[in-house]
Protein backbone atom coordinates (compact mmCIF):
# COMPACT_ATOMS: atom_id res chain seq x y z
CA UNK A 1 0.00 0.00 0.00
CA UNK A 2 1.05 3.21 -0.97
CA UNK A 3 2.20 5.83 1.30
CA UNK A 4 -0.73 8.44 0.20
CA UNK A 5 -3.34 5.47 0.92
CA UNK A 6 -2.29 5.87 4.76
CA UNK A 7 -2.70 9.17 4.80
CA UNK A 8 -6.79 10.71 5.71
CA UNK A 9 -8.86 13.52 6.47
CA UNK A 10 -11.15 11.84 9.12
CA UNK A 11 -10.83 8.23 10.18
CA UNK A 12 -14.44 6.21 11.66
CA UNK A 13 -14.07 3.48 13.59
CA UNK A 14 -16.57 1.29 13.28
CA UNK A 15 -18.61 0.50 10.30
CA UNK A 16 -22.21 0.18 11.29
CA UNK A 17 -25.02 2.45 10.20
CA UNK A 18 -23.12 5.42 12.18
CA UNK A 19 -19.91 5.08 11.19
CA UNK A 20 -20.88 4.56 7.26
CA UNK A 21 -23.78 6.96 6.95
CA UNK A 22 -21.19 9.79 8.65
CA UNK A 23 -18.39 7.92 5.98
CA UNK A 24 -21.07 8.88 3.05
CA UNK A 25 -21.78 12.46 3.83
CA UNK A 26 -17.95 13.56 4.37
CA UNK A 27 -16.95 11.22 1.28
CA UNK A 28 -19.77 12.97 -0.88
CA UNK A 29 -18.13 16.66 0.26
CA UNK A 30 -14.65 15.77 -0.77
CA UNK A 31 -13.08 14.52 2.35
CA UNK A 32 -11.04 11.69 2.38
CA UNK A 33 -12.30 9.30 4.84
CA UNK A 34 -10.94 5.75 5.96
CA UNK A 35 -12.95 3.28 7.72
CA UNK A 36 -11.95 0.38 9.89
CA UNK A 37 -14.47 -2.73 11.00
CA UNK A 38 -13.07 -4.88 13.32
CA UNK A 39 -15.96 -7.69 12.29
CA UNK A 40 -17.38 -7.87 8.18
CA UNK A 41 -20.71 -7.69 6.47
CA UNK A 42 -23.51 -9.05 6.66
CA UNK A 43 -23.48 -9.04 11.01
CA UNK A 44 -26.08 -8.98 13.52
CA UNK A 45 -26.24 -5.37 15.49
CA UNK A 46 -28.81 -3.87 17.75
CA UNK A 47 -30.85 -1.53 17.38
CA UNK A 48 -33.86 -2.13 14.93
CA UNK A 49 -36.45 -0.43 15.63
CA UNK A 50 -37.27 3.16 13.99
CA UNK A 51 -39.23 6.41 15.88
CA UNK A 52 -40.68 9.13 13.90
CA UNK A 53 -37.82 11.36 14.75
CA UNK A 54 -35.31 8.69 13.54
CA UNK A 55 -37.37 8.64 10.55
CA UNK A 56 -37.38 12.71 9.77
CA UNK A 57 -33.74 12.83 11.17
CA UNK A 58 -32.53 10.86 7.90
CA UNK A 59 -34.69 12.58 5.71
CA UNK A 60 -32.88 16.15 7.28
CA UNK A 61 -29.50 14.03 6.62
CA UNK A 62 -29.93 12.93 3.30
CA UNK A 63 -31.26 16.59 2.19
CA UNK A 64 -28.79 18.36 3.68
CA UNK A 65 -25.66 16.92 2.31
CA UNK A 66 -26.92 15.21 -0.68
CA UNK A 67 -27.05 11.38 -0.48
CA UNK A 68 -30.27 9.98 -1.53
CA UNK A 69 -29.24 6.43 0.08
CA UNK A 70 -29.68 7.82 3.41
CA UNK A 71 -33.48 8.99 2.66
CA UNK A 72 -34.32 4.83 1.66
CA UNK A 73 -33.69 3.97 5.27
CA UNK A 74 -36.38 6.63 6.29
CA UNK A 75 -40.22 5.10 5.39
CA UNK A 76 -40.22 1.70 5.45
CA UNK A 77 -41.47 1.66 1.67
CA UNK A 78 -38.53 2.81 0.31
CA UNK A 79 -36.26 0.49 2.77
CA UNK A 80 -38.67 -1.94 1.22
CA UNK A 81 -37.95 -1.19 -2.65
CA UNK A 82 -34.23 0.10 -2.61
CA UNK A 83 -32.86 -2.06 0.39
CA UNK A 84 -34.03 -4.86 1.90
CA UNK A 85 -37.31 -7.23 2.15
CA UNK A 86 -36.17 -8.55 5.30
CA UNK A 87 -37.10 -6.09 7.19
CA UNK A 88 -40.88 -4.95 8.64
CA UNK A 89 -43.19 -2.32 9.06
CA UNK A 90 -43.71 -0.44 12.03
CA UNK A 91 -47.20 1.26 11.81
CA UNK A 92 -47.07 1.93 15.92
CA UNK A 93 -45.73 1.57 19.04
CA UNK A 94 -48.16 -0.61 20.82
CA UNK A 95 -48.03 -1.10 25.04
CA UNK A 96 -49.89 -3.61 26.70
CA UNK A 97 -50.18 -4.17 30.36
CA UNK A 98 -49.61 -7.37 31.88
CA UNK A 99 -50.59 -9.23 35.58
CA UNK A 100 -48.75 -12.39 36.88
CA UNK A 101 -51.02 -15.32 36.24
CA UNK A 102 -53.71 -13.06 34.36
CA UNK A 103 -54.56 -13.20 31.07
CA UNK A 104 -54.26 -9.29 29.22
CA UNK A 105 -57.21 -7.32 29.78
CA UNK A 106 -58.80 -5.84 27.06
CA UNK A 107 -58.67 -2.00 28.57
CA UNK A 108 -55.02 -2.13 29.41
CA UNK A 109 -53.10 -1.31 26.59
CA UNK A 110 -52.20 1.99 24.61
CA UNK A 111 -50.88 2.73 21.36
CA UNK A 112 -49.26 5.85 19.11
CA UNK A 113 -48.64 5.56 15.77
CA UNK A 114 -46.66 6.45 13.53
CA UNK A 115 -46.74 8.33 10.45
CA UNK A 116 -48.40 6.98 7.20
CA UNK A 117 -47.58 7.31 3.58
CA UNK A 118 -45.34 9.89 2.50
CA UNK A 119 -43.74 10.52 5.53
CA UNK A 120 -43.83 7.07 7.18
CA UNK A 121 -44.25 4.56 8.12
CA UNK A 122 -41.47 3.72 10.25
CA UNK A 123 -39.73 0.27 9.67
CA UNK A 124 -38.30 -2.71 11.30
CA UNK A 125 -34.83 -2.91 10.74
CA UNK A 126 -33.11 -5.84 9.92
CA UNK A 127 -29.56 -4.66 10.49
CA UNK A 128 -27.43 -7.36 9.02
CA UNK A 129 -29.15 -6.18 5.60
CA UNK A 130 -29.37 -2.18 6.18
CA UNK A 131 -25.83 -2.28 7.61
CA UNK A 132 -23.84 -3.90 4.73
CA UNK A 133 -26.00 -2.06 2.55
CA UNK A 134 -24.91 1.54 3.84
CA UNK A 135 -21.50 0.22 4.13
CA UNK A 136 -21.77 -0.51 0.37
CA UNK A 137 -23.01 3.15 -0.10
CA UNK A 138 -20.25 4.42 1.92
CA UNK A 139 -17.49 2.95 -0.05
CA UNK A 140 -19.46 3.81 -3.58
CA UNK A 141 -18.77 7.70 -2.48
CA UNK A 142 -15.60 7.30 -2.38
CA UNK A 143 -14.73 5.85 1.48
CA UNK A 144 -11.59 3.78 2.20
CA UNK A 145 -13.04 0.67 3.69
CA UNK A 146 -11.03 -2.22 5.58
CA UNK A 147 -13.24 -5.08 7.35
CA UNK A 148 -12.04 -7.64 10.23
CA UNK A 149 -9.30 -4.72 10.97
CA UNK A 150 -9.37 -4.18 14.34
CA UNK A 151 -7.34 -1.06 16.08
CA UNK A 152 -5.13 -1.76 19.07
CA UNK A 153 -4.35 1.80 19.57
CA UNK A 154 -4.82 5.21 19.11
CA UNK A 155 -1.92 7.64 19.45
CA UNK A 156 -2.70 11.35 19.41
CA UNK A 157 -0.26 14.27 18.25
CA UNK A 158 -0.69 17.98 17.58
CA UNK A 159 -2.06 17.52 14.11
CA UNK A 160 -3.65 14.40 13.87
CA UNK A 161 -3.39 10.77 15.11
CA UNK A 162 -1.85 7.34 14.26
CA UNK A 163 -4.35 4.40 14.19
CA UNK A 164 -2.30 1.26 14.51
CA UNK A 165 -4.53 -2.23 13.29
CA UNK A 166 -3.29 -5.74 14.22
CA UNK A 167 -2.88 -6.77 10.44
CA UNK A 168 -3.06 -3.61 8.28
CA UNK A 169 -0.07 -1.83 10.05
CA UNK A 170 -0.63 2.28 10.54
CA UNK A 171 -2.46 5.27 9.34
CA UNK A 172 -2.42 8.91 9.81
CA UNK A 173 -5.78 10.87 9.77
CA UNK A 174 -6.23 14.71 11.02
CA UNK A 175 -9.72 13.70 13.05
CA UNK A 176 -11.19 10.23 14.66
CA UNK A 177 -14.43 9.29 15.08
CA UNK A 178 -15.25 6.60 17.27
CA UNK A 179 -18.74 4.30 16.57
CA UNK A 180 -17.69 1.40 17.55
CA UNK A 181 -20.61 1.37 20.04
CA UNK A 182 -19.99 -0.05 23.72
CA UNK A 183 -16.88 -1.81 23.43
CA UNK A 184 -15.11 0.97 21.19
CA UNK A 185 -11.54 1.77 21.62
CA UNK A 186 -11.27 5.29 22.21
CA UNK A 187 -12.70 5.28 25.52
CA UNK A 188 -10.92 2.43 26.64
CA UNK A 189 -7.83 4.57 25.02
CA UNK A 190 -8.86 7.67 26.83
CA UNK A 191 -9.92 5.91 30.26
CA UNK A 192 -13.33 8.03 29.23
CA UNK A 193 -15.24 5.26 30.89
CA UNK A 194 -17.35 6.00 34.23
CA UNK A 195 -19.78 4.79 36.24
CA UNK A 196 -23.19 5.90 34.74
CA UNK A 197 -24.91 8.68 36.60
CA UNK A 198 -28.27 7.26 34.96
CA UNK A 199 -30.96 6.14 37.54
CA UNK A 200 -32.36 3.34 35.01
CA UNK A 201 -30.86 0.40 35.74
CA UNK A 202 -31.70 -2.40 33.62
CA UNK A 203 -30.52 -5.56 32.01
CA UNK A 204 -31.53 -7.39 29.19
CA UNK A 205 -32.11 -11.11 27.24
CA UNK A 206 -32.51 -11.53 24.10
CA UNK A 207 -32.33 -13.46 20.61
CA UNK A 208 -33.97 -13.53 17.27
CA UNK A 209 -36.65 -15.95 17.19
CA UNK A 210 -39.11 -18.15 14.11
CA UNK A 211 -42.82 -18.48 15.05
CA UNK A 212 -43.49 -15.85 17.03
CA UNK A 213 -47.50 -15.50 16.77
CA UNK A 214 -49.03 -12.29 15.85
CA UNK A 215 -49.85 -10.83 18.62
CA UNK A 216 -53.67 -9.81 17.36
CA UNK A 217 -54.22 -13.56 17.43
CA UNK A 218 -53.78 -13.80 21.29
CA UNK A 219 -55.09 -10.88 22.38
CA UNK A 220 -58.26 -9.44 23.29
CA UNK A 221 -60.84 -8.75 19.96
CA UNK A 222 -60.74 -5.57 18.64
CA UNK A 223 -63.56 -4.68 19.34
CA UNK A 224 -62.71 -5.05 22.78
CA UNK A 225 -59.42 -3.62 23.04
CA UNK A 226 -60.52 -0.98 20.50
CA UNK A 227 -56.48 0.06 19.17
CA UNK A 228 -56.33 1.49 15.70
CA UNK A 229 -54.09 -0.68 14.06
CA UNK A 230 -52.76 -4.28 14.12
CA UNK A 231 -50.62 -5.08 17.33
CA UNK A 232 -48.24 -7.40 14.98
CA UNK A 233 -47.48 -4.40 12.46
CA UNK A 234 -45.77 -2.43 15.40
CA UNK A 235 -43.13 -2.71 17.80
CA UNK A 236 -45.32 -4.19 20.45
CA UNK A 237 -43.93 -3.82 24.40
CA UNK A 238 -45.34 -6.03 26.86
CA UNK A 239 -45.34 -3.74 30.61
CA UNK A 240 -44.99 -5.07 33.46
CA UNK A 241 -44.27 -4.45 37.07
CA UNK A 242 -40.25 -3.98 37.09
CA UNK A 243 -40.30 -4.94 33.36
CA UNK A 244 -41.10 -5.24 29.58
CA UNK A 245 -40.60 -7.41 26.97
CA UNK A 246 -40.20 -6.44 22.99
CA UNK A 247 -41.36 -8.30 20.12
CA UNK A 248 -40.10 -6.83 17.05
CA UNK A 249 -41.55 -8.90 13.84
CA UNK A 250 -40.02 -8.51 10.65
CA UNK A 251 -42.18 -10.95 9.13
CA UNK A 252 -44.91 -8.64 9.52
CA UNK A 253 -46.34 -7.27 5.99
CA UNK A 254 -47.31 -9.22 2.63
CA UNK A 255 -44.06 -8.41 1.25
CA UNK A 256 -41.73 -9.74 3.10
CA UNK A 257 -39.15 -12.44 2.62
CA UNK A 258 -37.84 -12.90 6.33
CA UNK A 259 -39.52 -15.25 8.67
CA UNK A 260 -37.96 -13.51 11.58
CA UNK A 261 -38.85 -11.48 14.64
CA UNK A 262 -36.46 -9.55 17.35
CA UNK A 263 -37.49 -10.36 20.78
CA UNK A 264 -35.78 -9.36 24.36
CA UNK A 265 -37.37 -8.68 28.14
CA UNK A 266 -35.78 -6.21 29.86
CA UNK A 267 -35.72 -6.49 33.59
CA UNK A 268 -34.87 -3.70 36.33
CA UNK A 269 -31.88 -4.96 37.97
CA UNK A 270 -32.91 -3.67 41.37
CA UNK A 271 -36.47 -5.64 41.02
CA UNK A 272 -34.72 -8.77 39.34
CA UNK A 273 -31.34 -8.89 39.98
CA UNK A 274 -29.36 -11.13 37.31
CA UNK A 275 -28.90 -14.71 39.00
CA UNK A 276 -26.28 -16.62 39.39
CA UNK A 277 -25.63 -19.96 37.27
CA UNK A 278 -28.99 -19.77 35.59
CA UNK A 279 -28.40 -20.03 31.79
CA UNK A 280 -29.81 -16.75 29.70
CA UNK A 281 -32.38 -19.47 27.44
CA UNK A 282 -34.23 -20.39 31.12
CA UNK A 283 -34.62 -16.85 32.21
CA UNK A 284 -35.38 -15.79 29.26
CA UNK A 285 -38.84 -18.52 29.44
CA UNK A 286 -39.20 -17.84 32.97
CA UNK A 287 -40.16 -14.62 32.25
CA UNK A 288 -42.66 -15.53 29.87
CA UNK A 289 -44.44 -18.39 31.61
CA UNK A 290 -45.24 -15.25 33.96
CA UNK A 291 -47.96 -14.09 32.03
CA UNK A 292 -50.48 -16.35 29.54
CA UNK A 293 -50.93 -14.00 26.72
CA UNK A 294 -47.06 -13.41 26.31
CA UNK A 295 -46.65 -17.46 27.07
CA UNK A 296 -49.58 -18.14 23.95
CA UNK A 297 -47.68 -15.49 21.57
CA UNK A 298 -44.41 -17.66 21.94
CA UNK A 299 -45.70 -20.77 22.67
CA UNK A 300 -44.47 -21.78 19.27
CA UNK A 301 -41.56 -19.99 18.91
CA UNK A 302 -37.64 -20.89 18.32
CA UNK A 303 -34.72 -19.40 18.60
CA UNK A 304 -32.49 -19.39 15.55
CA UNK A 305 -29.20 -17.67 17.36
CA UNK A 306 -28.12 -18.08 20.93
CA UNK A 307 -29.69 -16.05 23.81
CA UNK A 308 -28.03 -13.17 25.10
CA UNK A 309 -28.20 -11.81 28.35
CA UNK A 310 -26.45 -8.96 29.74
CA UNK A 311 -25.30 -7.39 32.78
CA UNK A 312 -26.08 -3.49 33.67
CA UNK A 313 -27.04 -2.46 29.70
CA UNK A 314 -26.27 1.18 30.79
CA UNK A 315 -22.98 3.19 30.42
CA UNK A 316 -21.49 6.51 29.87
CA UNK A 317 -18.69 8.80 29.29
CA UNK A 318 -17.15 11.61 30.78
CA UNK A 319 -17.26 13.52 27.22
CA UNK A 320 -18.36 13.09 23.85
CA UNK A 321 -15.59 15.38 22.08
CA UNK A 322 -11.80 16.14 22.50
CA UNK A 323 -8.56 17.00 20.54
CA UNK A 324 -8.82 15.55 17.32
CA UNK A 325 -11.71 13.39 18.07
CA UNK A 326 -15.39 12.38 18.95
CA UNK A 327 -17.59 9.43 19.80
CA UNK A 328 -20.67 8.95 18.05
CA UNK A 329 -23.41 8.71 20.28
CA UNK A 330 -23.70 4.87 21.02
CA UNK A 331 -19.81 4.88 21.63
CA UNK A 332 -20.55 7.31 24.22
CA UNK A 333 -23.37 6.59 26.11
CA UNK A 334 -26.48 4.02 26.41
CA UNK A 335 -29.70 4.10 28.44
CA UNK A 336 -32.33 1.36 27.51
CA UNK A 337 -34.04 -0.18 24.29
CA UNK A 338 -37.48 1.63 25.04
CA UNK A 339 -38.31 4.26 22.64
CA UNK A 340 -35.34 3.32 20.47
CA UNK A 341 -33.93 6.09 21.14
CA UNK A 342 -30.58 4.95 20.17
CA UNK A 343 -30.64 5.31 16.37
CA UNK A 344 -32.38 8.77 17.23
CA UNK A 345 -29.80 10.16 19.04
CA UNK A 346 -27.27 8.95 16.23
CA UNK A 347 -29.53 11.14 13.44
CA UNK A 348 -29.38 14.20 15.78
CA UNK A 349 -25.40 13.95 16.44
CA UNK A 350 -24.31 13.05 12.49
CA UNK A 351 -26.57 16.29 11.59
CA UNK A 352 -24.50 18.33 13.71
CA UNK A 353 -21.28 16.85 12.98
CA UNK A 354 -21.26 16.42 9.24
CA UNK A 355 -21.15 20.16 8.46
CA UNK A 356 -18.89 20.70 11.10
CA UNK A 357 -15.92 18.19 9.82
CA UNK A 358 -16.61 19.13 6.05
CA UNK A 359 -15.75 22.96 7.39
CA UNK A 360 -12.69 21.63 9.61
CA UNK A 361 -11.32 19.90 6.97
CA UNK A 362 -11.80 22.57 4.28
CA UNK A 363 -10.15 25.14 6.77
CA UNK A 364 -7.65 22.99 8.44
CA UNK A 365 -9.04 23.73 11.73
CA UNK A 366 -10.05 21.28 14.26
CA UNK A 367 -9.97 22.97 17.34
CA UNK A 368 -12.08 21.02 20.15
CA UNK A 369 -14.80 24.21 20.09
CA UNK A 370 -16.50 23.43 17.14
CA UNK A 371 -17.61 20.42 18.23
CA UNK A 372 -18.41 22.01 21.59
CA UNK A 373 -22.49 21.58 20.54
CA UNK A 374 -21.96 17.93 19.89
CA UNK A 375 -20.95 17.52 22.96
CA UNK A 376 -23.50 19.35 24.96
CA UNK A 377 -26.45 18.28 22.93
CA UNK A 378 -25.64 14.93 23.16
CA UNK A 379 -25.08 14.59 26.81
CA UNK A 380 -28.58 16.24 27.34
CA UNK A 381 -30.80 14.11 25.07
CA UNK A 382 -29.06 10.72 27.46
CA UNK A 383 -29.79 12.66 30.38
CA UNK A 384 -33.48 13.35 29.12
CA UNK A 385 -34.03 9.72 27.94
CA UNK A 386 -32.79 8.62 31.43
CA UNK A 387 -35.53 10.26 32.92
CA UNK A 388 -38.16 9.53 30.31
CA UNK A 389 -36.95 5.61 30.56
CA UNK A 390 -36.59 5.61 34.46
CA UNK A 391 -40.04 6.95 34.97
CA UNK A 392 -41.25 4.52 32.47
CA UNK A 393 -40.40 1.41 34.64
CA UNK A 394 -41.67 3.49 38.15
CA UNK A 395 -45.00 3.69 35.96
CA UNK A 396 -45.29 0.47 35.29
CA UNK A 397 -46.30 -0.55 38.50
CA UNK A 398 -50.01 0.16 37.72
CA UNK A 399 -51.07 0.78 34.14
CA UNK A 400 -53.42 4.09 35.01
CA UNK A 401 -49.98 5.25 36.21
CA UNK A 402 -48.52 4.09 32.56
CA UNK A 403 -51.91 5.37 30.78
CA UNK A 404 -50.94 8.59 32.14
CA UNK A 405 -46.96 9.26 31.76
CA UNK A 406 -47.05 7.69 28.33
CA UNK A 407 -49.20 10.68 27.30
CA UNK A 408 -46.24 13.03 27.97
CA UNK A 409 -43.89 11.18 25.59
CA UNK A 410 -46.64 11.53 23.38
CA UNK A 411 -46.33 15.20 23.08
CA UNK A 412 -42.72 15.28 22.90
CA UNK A 413 -42.61 13.54 20.00
CA UNK A 414 -44.66 15.74 18.66
CA UNK A 415 -42.66 18.43 18.90
CA UNK A 416 -39.77 16.88 18.57
CA UNK A 417 -40.79 15.42 15.18
CA UNK A 418 -42.29 18.17 14.06
CA UNK A 419 -39.26 20.28 14.54
CA UNK A 420 -37.48 18.31 12.21
CA UNK A 421 -40.06 18.97 9.65
CA UNK A 422 -40.29 22.60 10.09
CA UNK A 423 -36.24 22.34 8.74
CA UNK A 424 -37.81 20.21 5.71
CA UNK A 425 -40.67 22.21 4.61
CA UNK A 426 -38.32 25.47 4.52
CA UNK A 427 -35.76 23.26 2.53
CA UNK A 428 -38.77 22.72 0.14
CA UNK A 429 -39.50 25.63 -0.47
CA UNK A 430 -36.25 27.36 -0.87
CA UNK A 431 -33.69 24.05 -2.10
CA UNK A 432 -31.36 25.84 -0.10
CA UNK A 433 -29.71 23.47 2.53
CA UNK A 434 -28.84 26.48 5.10
CA UNK A 435 -32.29 26.18 6.25
CA UNK A 436 -31.22 23.13 8.42
CA UNK A 437 -29.14 25.22 9.93
CA UNK A 438 -32.58 26.30 12.41
CA UNK A 439 -32.04 22.88 13.64
CA UNK A 440 -29.23 24.07 16.22
CA UNK A 441 -31.22 27.63 16.99
CA UNK A 442 -33.67 27.91 19.61
CA UNK A 443 -36.20 26.00 20.13
CA UNK A 444 -35.70 22.94 17.65
CA UNK A 445 -32.12 22.28 19.11
CA UNK A 446 -32.09 18.28 20.30
CA UNK A 447 -34.66 16.04 20.24
CA UNK A 448 -38.06 15.52 21.93
CA UNK A 449 -39.13 19.22 22.17
CA UNK A 450 -36.26 19.76 24.75
CA UNK A 451 -35.08 22.93 23.63
CA UNK A 452 -39.04 24.42 23.59
CA UNK A 453 -39.29 25.76 27.36
CA UNK A 454 -43.22 24.78 27.58
CA UNK A 455 -42.36 21.20 26.80
CA UNK A 456 -39.15 21.28 29.02
CA UNK A 457 -41.32 22.53 31.90
CA UNK A 458 -43.91 19.57 31.29
CA UNK A 459 -41.66 17.21 31.00
CA UNK A 460 -39.74 17.98 34.06
CA UNK A 461 -42.40 18.72 36.43
CA UNK A 462 -44.48 15.27 34.91
CA UNK A 463 -41.24 13.76 35.43
CA UNK A 464 -41.02 15.11 39.34
CA UNK A 465 -44.51 13.52 40.03
CA UNK A 466 -43.17 10.61 38.89
CA UNK A 467 -40.50 10.36 41.29
CA UNK A 468 -42.60 11.66 43.86
CA UNK A 469 -44.60 8.62 43.50
CA UNK A 470 -41.49 5.97 43.62
CA UNK A 471 -39.91 7.95 46.54
CA UNK A 472 -43.56 7.01 48.91
CA UNK A 473 -44.51 11.00 48.74
CA UNK A 474 -47.29 10.46 46.52
CA UNK A 475 -50.07 7.82 45.81
CA UNK A 476 -51.16 6.80 42.63
CA UNK A 477 -54.45 8.87 42.39
CA UNK A 478 -52.56 11.87 43.11
CA UNK A 479 -49.83 11.44 40.70
CA UNK A 480 -51.87 10.56 37.89
CA UNK A 481 -54.20 13.41 38.33
CA UNK A 482 -50.84 15.98 38.09
CA UNK A 483 -49.32 14.69 35.50
CA UNK A 484 -53.45 15.22 33.44
CA UNK A 485 -53.29 18.47 35.34
CA UNK A 486 -49.85 19.33 33.88
CA UNK A 487 -51.10 18.14 30.05
CA UNK A 488 -53.89 20.51 30.71
CA UNK A 489 -52.29 23.61 32.02
CA UNK A 490 -49.47 23.16 28.95
CA UNK A 491 -51.78 23.87 26.29
CA UNK A 492 -49.70 21.67 23.71
CA UNK A 493 -51.67 19.07 23.28
CA UNK A 494 -53.58 19.53 19.80
CA UNK A 495 -57.67 19.96 20.64
CA UNK A 496 -58.42 17.10 17.73
CA UNK A 497 -55.98 14.50 20.12
CA UNK A 498 -57.55 12.83 23.00
CA UNK A 499 -54.40 13.59 25.47
CA UNK A 500 -57.05 14.68 28.26
CA UNK A 501 -58.92 12.04 28.28
CA UNK A 502 -57.59 8.58 30.54
CA UNK A 503 -60.44 6.45 28.48
CA UNK A 504 -58.75 7.37 24.99
CA UNK A 505 -55.74 5.21 25.14
CA UNK A 506 -54.71 5.91 21.39
CA UNK A 507 -55.21 9.62 21.95
CA UNK A 508 -53.37 10.71 18.68
CA UNK A 509 -55.95 8.62 16.81
CA UNK A 510 -53.71 7.54 13.64
CA UNK A 511 -51.37 9.68 11.22
CA UNK A 512 -52.97 9.23 7.47
CA UNK A 513 -53.07 12.53 5.33
CA UNK A 514 -56.50 13.78 7.25
CA UNK A 515 -55.79 13.52 10.75
CA UNK A 516 -52.19 15.21 9.31
CA UNK A 517 -54.21 17.69 8.30
CA UNK A 518 -56.08 18.56 10.94
CA UNK A 519 -53.14 18.63 13.28
CA UNK A 520 -51.51 21.29 10.91
CA UNK A 521 -54.68 22.96 11.25
CA UNK A 522 -55.15 23.34 14.49
CA UNK A 523 -51.52 24.77 15.19
CA UNK A 524 -51.72 27.29 12.21
CA UNK A 525 -54.96 29.10 13.87
CA UNK A 526 -56.00 27.25 17.02
CA UNK A 527 -53.06 26.56 18.80
CA UNK A 528 -51.70 28.77 21.58
CA UNK A 529 -49.49 31.41 20.89
CA UNK A 530 -46.33 29.73 22.65
CA UNK A 531 -47.11 27.24 19.97
CA UNK A 532 -48.22 29.43 16.61
CA UNK A 533 -45.49 30.11 14.35
CA UNK A 534 -42.85 28.11 15.58
CA UNK A 535 -44.24 24.61 14.96
CA UNK A 536 -47.18 23.67 12.18
CA UNK A 537 -46.19 26.12 10.39
CA UNK A 538 -46.78 24.40 7.05
CA UNK A 539 -46.25 21.26 5.25
CA UNK A 540 -49.24 20.50 3.67
CA UNK A 541 -47.71 21.04 -0.18
CA UNK A 542 -44.43 19.14 0.63
CA UNK A 543 -47.01 16.56 1.73
CA UNK A 544 -49.33 16.33 -0.74
CA UNK A 545 -46.30 16.77 -3.68
CA UNK A 546 -44.81 13.70 -1.41
CA UNK A 547 -47.71 11.40 -1.06
CA UNK A 548 -48.07 12.11 -5.02
CA UNK A 549 -44.33 10.74 -5.68
CA UNK A 550 -45.36 8.23 -3.20
CA UNK A 551 -48.17 6.86 -5.67
CA UNK A 552 -46.32 6.81 -8.67
CA UNK A 553 -43.45 5.11 -7.30
CA UNK A 554 -45.43 2.64 -5.94
CA UNK A 555 -47.72 2.50 -9.30
CA UNK A 556 -44.05 2.54 -11.31
CA UNK A 557 -42.22 -0.48 -9.48
CA UNK A 558 -45.15 -2.30 -9.82
CA UNK A 559 -45.15 -1.65 -13.33
CA UNK A 560 -41.85 -2.32 -13.92
CA UNK A 561 -41.73 -5.85 -12.23
CA UNK A 562 -45.20 -6.62 -14.42
CA UNK A 563 -43.48 -5.42 -17.82
CA UNK A 564 -40.05 -7.86 -17.02
CA UNK A 565 -42.14 -10.72 -16.26
CA UNK A 566 -44.13 -10.48 -19.54
CA UNK A 567 -41.23 -9.34 -21.72
CA UNK A 568 -38.89 -12.59 -20.09
CA UNK A 569 -41.58 -14.51 -21.26
CA UNK A 570 -40.75 -13.69 -24.71
CA UNK A 571 -37.01 -12.07 -25.26
CA UNK A 572 -34.07 -12.43 -23.95
CA UNK A 573 -32.04 -10.03 -24.47
CA UNK A 574 -32.89 -6.71 -22.48
CA UNK A 575 -31.23 -3.55 -21.45
CA UNK A 576 -31.91 -3.60 -18.05
CA UNK A 577 -28.19 -3.10 -17.36
CA UNK A 578 -28.17 0.34 -18.98
CA UNK A 579 -30.20 1.51 -16.40
CA UNK A 580 -27.20 1.39 -13.57
CA UNK A 581 -25.51 4.59 -12.94
CA UNK A 582 -21.76 5.18 -13.48
CA UNK A 583 -19.52 4.39 -10.60
CA UNK A 584 -18.99 8.05 -9.15
CA UNK A 585 -15.69 9.12 -9.45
Amino acid sequence: MQEDQRVFDVAIVGGGIGGTMLGAVLARHGVRVLLLEGSGHPRFAIGESTVPETTFGLRVLARRYDVPEIEHLATHGALRRHVSSNCGVKRNFSFVYHREGEPTRPDECTQYPTWGPPLGPDSHYFRQDVDAHMFHVAVSYGVTAHTHTLVDDVKFEEDGATLVTRDRGSFRASYVVDAGGMRAVLPERLGLRQEPPYRTRSRTIFTHMVDVRPFDRVAPPRAEHGMPSPFSQGTLHHMFKGGWFWVIPFDNHSTSTSELCSVGVNLDLDQYPRPDDVPAEEEFWRHVRRFPSVARQFERARSVRPYVSTDRTQFASQKVVGDRWCLLPHASDFIDPLFSSGLAVTVMALNALGHRLIEAVRRNDFDTARFAYLDHWTKRMFRFYDDLVSCSYVSFDDFELWNAWNRVWTITTLYGTNAQNQAAVAFDRTGDPAGFDALELPPYRGLQGVDNPWVERLFDQARDAVLAYRAGESTKERTVARIYELLRESELCPSVWGTLDPQDRCPAGVFTLWPLMRILLWGKFRSPRHVRGSYFTGGGRMVGKEAVQAYTGAVRAGGSQVHQTVRDMWVNWNGDWTRRPEPRK
